[in-house]
C-alpha cells in the first residue's frame, strides 16, 4: 500500500536545490518557504516575537541549509522548516492553524554537506544548517578541514537531531566481503565537503590500505547508486540516518550487501574522531540485509552567536511543540524524530542563548 504523505501546511510553497538524485521527488514535496528569488533573501538583523494580538506579523524568511535531496538531512530540513514556518495570514496554533513562529518562511535548502554549509554560515549565505556532530567542532575550534581556513568560533547550537551512520555498500555479487577488498577498486567516498572522506581515509588505514589502494570518487547519494548499477563504481560510502532512500530504492534495481565495521575499527576511530560511537544498522532496515556493525555520529542545527535572542528563542519553541516531529516520522518511516530531552544540545559546541533560554523553561517545567 502506497503511504499517504502528510500535506504540508496551506499557504507554504516549496523550494529545493538539485532533484538528480535517488529520492529527490519525494523529499520535493517536503519542502518549505518561496521558490526562486525569495529564497535569497537575507533575514532581518532584528527579530522580535509577536504578541497574539498583532495582526499582521512581518515576514521574514530563515533557510537551513541541509544535505543533497536523496539525504536524510534534506528530509530532516524539510520537516523542520514546515513546522516552524508560520506565513501571514495563517490561522494561530490554538485554532487548528499552524504552530509555527509568526511570519516566519524557512527554507530547506540542499548542500553538499556539512563543510559548505558551515562556511555558508560564517560568510553569511545561510542563517543555520544542519551538519554532522564532528564538523561542528572541527569548525568552533579550528582544526580538522578547518585547520587551514577561517574557524567560526561563534558556532553554536540550536538542537541534537537523529544520529547517522556509516554505511559501505556494495553489489552482492561483487566478490567484496570486506573493506580490504576494495584494494584496486573505484569507490565514492561521499559528496564533496561532506566530511565523510576523512573517516573513510582513516578506516581504510586501519584496514591496510591507503588512497592510493583505490581510486576515489566523490559523490552525492544518487548518482553514486546509478554508477553503482552500471559498474562504474564498486562500492560506495555514505553515512546517512537508516534507511536512506537511495540505497531502499537501489534495492529495486539490484542486489547489495553491507560491508561492516569490526570491532577493533570502531575503538580506534572514537579515538580520532571523539563524535563517532559504535552502532548497528538494524536486520531489515534494509530488505533480506543482517545487522550491520558500523559507527555513527549525531547531528547538530546550527547558527552564529549573533542570531537574534528572541528568534532563536522562538524557533527552539516551535521545533518541538509544532507539526516537525509528525511531519518527519510520517514521512520517513524506519526513522523517529527525537524528544526534547533527547534534542537538548550536548557536546563542545555551545548552545545558543536564545535556545537555552527555551531549554531552561522545558527543565523547570
Amino acid at each position: 500500500m502506497t503511504r499517504e504523505k502528510l500535506p504540508l501546511p496551506r499557504n507554504i510553497t516549496s523550494a529545493s536545490g538539485s532533484l538528480s538524485d535517488h529520492g529527490a521527488d519525494r523529499r520535493h514535496l517536503l519542502a518549505t518557504g518561496l521558490a526562486g528569488g525569495m529564497a535569497s533573501l537575507l533575514l532581518p538583523s532584528h527579530f522580535s516575537p509577536l504578541s497574539a494580538q498583532e495582526e499582521t506579523p512581518t515576514l521574514s524568511f530563515f533557510r537551513i541549509g541541509t544535505g543533497p535531496s536523496a539525504e536524510t538531512l534534506y528530509s530532516l530540513g524539510t520537516a523542520i522548516s514546515a513546522g516552524i514556518s508560520r506565513p501571514p495570514g495563517s490561522s494561530p496554533c490554538d485554532e487548528g492553524g499552524i504552530c509555527g513562529v509568526p511570519g516566519l518562511i524557512a527554507v530547506a535548502q540542499t548542500r553538499a554537506g556539512s563543510i559548505p554549509n558551515i562556511r555558508d554560515i560564517r560568510d553569511g549565505v545561510l542563517e543555520s544548517a544542519l551538519v554532522h556532530a564532528d564538523m561542528a567542532y572541527w569548525a568552533f575550534t579550528g582544526g580538522g578541514p578547518f585547520a587551514d581556513e577561517t574557524s567560526v568560533p561563534d558556532l553554536r547550537v540550536i538542537a541534537d537531531l537523529i544520529p547517522v551512520s556509516l554505511h559501505i555498500v556494495v553489489r552482492a555479487d561483487s566478490g567484496i566481503d570486506s573493506i580490504r577488498d576494495l584494494k584496486g577498486r573505484t569507490v565514492s567516498f561521499g559528496a564533496r565537503g561532506a566530511g565523510t572522506a576523512t573517516i573513510v581515509n582513516t578506516l581504510l588505514r586501519l584496514n591496510g590500505l591507503n588512497l592510493q589502494d583505490v581510486k576515489p570518487l566523490y559523490l552525492r547519494p544518487g548518482p553514486a547508486a546509478d554508477h553503482l548499477i552500471t559498474g562504474v563504481i564498486d562500492a560506495f560510502f555514505e553515512m546517512g540516518a537508516a534507511p536512506i532512500d537511495a540505497i531502499r530504492e537501489l534495492q529495486q534495481e539490484e542486489a547489495i550487501k553491507l560491508l561492516t565495521v569490526d570491532g577493533a575499527a570502531q575503538q580506534t576511530l572514537k579515538g580520532f574522531f571523539p563524535f563517532l560511537s559504535a552502532g548497528e544498522i538494524p536486520k531489515d532496515t534494509y530488505h533480506k540485509i543482517d545487522t550491520v556493525s558500523t559507527v555513527k555520529l549525531g547531528v547538530k542545527w546550527v547558527v552564529k552567536e549573533k542570531m537574534d535572542f528572541g528568534l532563536i528563542e522562538s524557533i527552539t519553541r516551535a521545533l518541538w511543540q509544532s507539526s516537525t516531529a509528525d511531519l518527519f516520522n510520517h514521512n520517513n518511516p524506519g526513522l523517529t524524530f527525537p524528544t526534547v530531552e533527547q534534542g537538548r544540545p550536548k557536546g563542545l559546541v555551545p548552545v545558543h542563548p536564545g535556545a537555552q533560554a527555551y531549554y531552561d523553561t522545558v527543565h523547570s517545567s
